[in-house]
Parts: C-alpha cells; sequence; structure tokens
C-alpha cells in the first residue's frame, strides 16, 4: 500500500499524506469526495462545461447541498476571471469541476483556480477522471484540494479503483464529521461533533 501511494503522489505531483485507491469506479472517486465533504445544506458551485458538470451537479444535489452552477457553451471552457465572479456572488463552501470533459474533448485551466478558491476560503473538487495520465495534474502547485480519478481512461488500467487524493484542508473537514460505527471503535474513541458523512462505503 505505501508503495502504490507514493506513486500515487508522482502521479498526482503532490506531497499529500493522502494519496490511495478507492474501491470502485471513477464516479466512485468522485461520489466518495463530495459524500465526504459535502453536509446538507453546504453551497457548491458547479462550472458546466459539459455532460459531466451535470453529473458533479446530481451528485452534490443528493447530498443535500445548496448547488449553484454556472454554464458555458459545450465546446467552450470558462475564463477564471468568469468562475471567480460566481464565487464572489454565490460565496460557496466548495467548488467542483471537471477537469477534461469527455463529452466536449475541453479541458479547463486549473492553473489560477486553486489560488482563486482560497481567496474566498473555498475547497476546490476536481474531477480529473478523463486528464490524470494524460495532461498534467500538478495539484501542490495548482492548489488542488482533492482531485479523483479513474484507471480506465489515460491510465489504460482496468475499471474499478478510482485514484484520489487530498490535502489537510479537507481532512479537516472530514474529521468534523467522523464516526466510526460500534464492533470497530478503538477503545476510547469519540465521535466528532458534526453530523456523520451520509455514505458508510464511501466515507473517506
Amino acid at each position: 500500500m505505501n508503495d502504490v501511494m507514493a506513486l500515487l503522489r508522482q502521479l498526482f505531483q503532490t506531497q499529500n499524506e493522502w494519496a490511495f485507491l478507492v474501491n470502485g469506479t471513477a464516479r466512485a472517486g468522485i461520489e466518495a469526495a463530495l459524500v465526504s465533504m459535502l453536509e446538507p445544506g453546504d453551497r457548491v458551485l458547479v462550472p458546466i462545461f459539459g455532460r459531466f458538470g451535470h453529473l458533479l451537479y446530481e451528485i452534490a444535489r443528493r447530498c443535500g447541498a445548496d448547488v449553484r452552477s454556472i454554464e458555458t457553451e459545450w465546446g467552450t471552457v470558462f475564463d477564471p476571471q468568469q468562475i471567480e465572479t460566481a464565487i464572489e456572488q454565490h460565496r460557496p463552501s466548495v467548488v467542483a469541476v471537471v477537469h477534461g470533459d469527455t463529452s466536449t474533448t475541453m479541458a479547463q485551466p486549473l492553473d489560477e483556480l486553486g489560488a482563486i478558491c482560497r481567496r474566498y476560503d473555498a475547497l476546490l473538487y476536481v474531477d480529473a477522471t478523463a486528464t490524470l495520465g494524460g495532461m498534467p495534474v500538478p495539484v501542490d502547485a495548482w492548489q488542488l484540494d482533492i482531485v479523483s480519478a479513474g484507471l480506465q481512461k489515460c491510465l489504460s488500467g482496468p475499471s474499478g479503483s478510482a485514484p484520489i487524493t487530498f490535502n489537510d484542508r479537507v481532512v479537516n473537514v472530514i474529521e468534523r464529521r467522523k464516526h466510526i460505527e460500534q464492533g470497530i471503535q478503538p477503545e476510547g474513541f469519540v465521535p466528532a461533533a458534526g453530523p456523520p458523512i451520509q455514505s458508510n462505503y464511501f466515507d473517506l
């Protein structure tokens, strides 16, 4: 496991402690990321420039989030200033964006977006299913808080495992909701004060 995590850190270009495989398809990685971050009522902004932006919107909505979106014509992507304007307007706690949308073959530039999100104290989730291994996804340099992908695209692996990495900003959110079911709790375990993550299986 440690060897796999070290290789994933190289792939994601990150020093994050947490870099591992979610047991499931690329969509399992997406759901694990969003369900672990989002509490009901949290505001999320989804920039949509293709079919898979709508998927992020749908999953966030099912988490009970207050989801806002901006859309651009398919075949185009957003200027970072457009996304910043929407962040300033909606003040989300999470921005969820697709890096490369298979339906349009377009890649959203991310090199400025991490810094923009931090100016507004928003976490940035990136779905890199179609790009990891085919395009650079420098997680640390771009200040991406949490990124998931799939083995079956550019990595040419079997579907069924989803690489994911996240930083301490995300860990802090997850720790506020940490619950472990009875029977496997370590001695002295005290559940977190926040509401438990909605999914037991996808609880990061």
